[in-house]
């Protein structure tokens, strides 16, 4: 069994480093053309189902490529949305970083110490803790390939868990905006495939990364 995961299309406020968190911002042009491609790449791929964040930026990158496989499974779990940034929310990571410079240096530094600050904001831990009991009331109810559209904080958290690394490598990984990671497990042992692959973009080694520093 393959666990891919995606990390949604570009939306406008990924191309202007604002934070977005639980607020529900579609995919821009950008993006769209971006789930396009990625959706070509698994063009009749035998999934046993699509799971998905239910944001809209993921929810829409995932239905692209369950159209595209013609999976007949296609399930939203809150479980996948992306880490609550709180009050940071809106907000331009520039602005985030004079106002909160210190709990920003912290977030790059010890990031499995930070809590978000404000109403509802999240730890890496909390997000890694609903994440896999999404995977675990979803996917893995299938024998099957399973994909998952998802954002760049819930990628970070499940490939932490399945490496066996702690929350304090979650800024280890490049997961560009609608690339491609997939864990393998083999008879459980889990072991990664793939991880933040662009090449339908056909980006070459040039990655526009937007990620919440």
């Amino acid at each position: 069994m393959r666990l891919f995961m995606v990390r949604h299309g570009e939306t406008a406020w990924n191309r202007e480093s604002r934070f977005q968190g639980w607020l529900d911002i579609p995919m821009n042009a950008q993006g769209s053309a971006q789930s396009d491609l990625l959706a070509q790449r698994f063009a009749g791929y035998p999934f046993d189902a699509v799971l998905s964040s239910p944001l809209a930026r993921a929810r829409e990158t995932g239905r692209k490529i369950f159209e595209a496989a013609k999976c007949s499974v296609f399930i939203t779990d809150d479980g996948f949305c992306e880490i609550c940034h709180g009050s940071w929310e809106g907000s331009l990571a520039s602005d985030v970083r004079e106002k909160y410079a210190e709990l920003t240096e912290q977030w790059k530094k010890q990031p499995e110490s930070v809590r978000m600050p404000g109403v509802g904001g999240e730890r890496a831990a909390d997000v890694q803790t609903r994440a896999l009991a999404a995977l675990k009331r979803t996917a893995f109810t299938f024998s099957g390939d399973v994909m998952l559209a998802t954002h760049d904080a819930v990628i970070r958290a499940i490939l932490c868990y399945y490496l066996d690394m702690p929350l304090s490598s979650y800024w280890k990984f490049q997961i560009p905006n609608c690339s491609v990671s997939f864990i393998e497990f083999t008879d459980g042992f889990p072991r990664l495939g793939l991880l933040g692959d662009t090449s339908h973009l056909h980006s070459g080694f040039d990655r526009f990364e937007t990620q919440s520093m």
